[in-house]
């Protein structure tokens, strides 16, 4: 029997014949609220046992704390901005600079803990970990983002494969949209998708009408939130009692809120089109939605928001980009639509408002698939059985920026 196939729960903590929790540290900036923040939750949830050492302070910081894990805070390289120009590769040795430092210092505050695996987020955190690889640690990128081939002169993808080389032994890509980024990078890629926590016990149904629907993020042009009104506005016209609610801000001194609003004042939506704003218990009033709305026009890695949306029973019409269509079942658990194409949009927006008992079918299936597909328990059990194939003793390339 292989060691990943060894991976199991003791008394609520995952381990493997070679690695438990408490020998992994989980690098993080101390100021993550959602996203990022949302999964470092899942992880200190699910394998208690973790520590985790924050670059500064903020929210997750003060979570941590609150909720009783073991956490340390080492102030240093947070963040780290990789841009499109030559600016990021005349910052990129100071960037380095500090990142050995900063390993320097967590080592003295790790070294007496057992720990093996440090498991990193984000860029900065990343080319810490790179150094602490020279300290016999074996280095974890856990992926969130998409990769931008035009960076640096259409030189990013091979910066970024070369830093892989330097500062990995494993990448855990959230989609294998992402993963396919990092494809001849001389690593090992495992792709682990996103999870939500458990909220219901049970799917639920809603009466036919009015149809309530829901879009969550931040007011930005890229999340598609046009598109979810302009499609309401067009169910509207055709005759059907579509509703939207609209969860996320900014709102104030924001010029594409302010053209929402002129947009559902002019067709004399504002009764059915609502702006709920930021709310800290949305999940809370997932279930009082027939459908969610993800309309992102530029690639979504892995939302988080589609999985708690398909955890907690709610179908989704959803933009067919990124990591999303490997998330939502189209035809079962949503529907995928053209991304950024409002016309294939609305009338799929139509046709589910217009047969009731096919949204309830979806509302199950989107409960059922997340029960089997993005628990938490998977999340944990896929990273563990990862982190089994990191060999004893990591191997590094030199890294060179003269050799872009």
């Amino acid at each position: 029997m292989s060691v990943a196939s060894k991976c199991k729960s003791v008394h609520g903590t995952v381990c493997t014949e070679r690695f438990s929790p408490q020998h992994v540290a989980m690098l993080c900036n101390g100021d993550e609220v959602y996203g990022v923040g949302t999964v470092l939750k899942l992880y200190a949830q699910g394998a208690p046992g973790l520590r985790f050492v924050c670059l500064g302070e903020g929210p997750m910081l003060d979570w941590l704390r609150q909720h009783g894990h073991e956490v340390q805070l080492v102030k240093g390289l947070a963040h780290f901005r990789a841009g499109g120009s030559l600016a990021t590769l005349m910052r990129l040795p100071t960037a380095l600079a500090r990142g050995w430092r900063d390993a320097g210092r967590i080592d003295a505050q790790l070294g007496r803990h057992g720990v093996q695996i440090i498991h990193t987020h984000w860029l900065p955190q990343q080319m810490i970990a790179g150094f602490m690889r020279r300290l016999d640690y074996r280095v974890v990128w856990h992926i969130h983002n998409n990769m931008n081939p035009r960076r640096l002169f259409g030189r990013g993808v091979r910066l970024n494969h070369q830093l892989a080389r330097w500062g990995a032994d494993l990448i855990l890509p959230v989609s294998d949209f992402i993963a396919a980024n990092y494809r001849g990078c001389g690593v090992r890629v495992n792709t682990v998708h996103n999870a939500a926590a458990r909220v219901y016990d049970t799917p639920n149904q809603l009466p036919a009408s009015p149809v309530w629907c829901l879009i969550a993020g931040r007011l930005t042009e890229g999340k598609g939130q046009r598109l979810a009104v302009q499609a309401v506005i067009a169910a509207r016209r055709a005759g059907l009692d579509v509703r939207l609610d609209i969860y996320g801000g900014s709102m104030e001194g924001n010029k594409y809120a302010d053209q929402l609003q002129e947009m559902i004042q002019h067709a004399g939506a504002q009764e059915a089109i609502r702006f709920m704003r930021f709310c800290s218990d949305l999940r809370q009033r997932h279930q009082n939605y027939h459908l969610g709305l993800q309309c992102r026009i530029d690639p979504e890695p892995c939302s988080m928001w589609v999985c708690e949306t398909l955890m907690d029973g709610v179908p989704l019409l959803a933009s067919a980009t990124g990591g999303t269509p490997e998330l939502v079942k189209d035809g079962v658990t949503g529907l995928l639509f053209r991304s950024n194409d409002l016309r294939d949009l609305t009338d799929k927006l139509i046709e589910l408002a217009g047969d009731p008992n096919r949204v309830n079918a979806m509302r199950k299936a989107a409960f059922l698939r997340g029960r089997e597909h993005l628990t938490v328990e998977r999340f944990i059990r896929q990273t563990f059985e990862a982190y089994a194939s990191l060999s004893p003793h990591p191997q590094s390339d030199k890294f060179d920026p003269k050799s872009l």
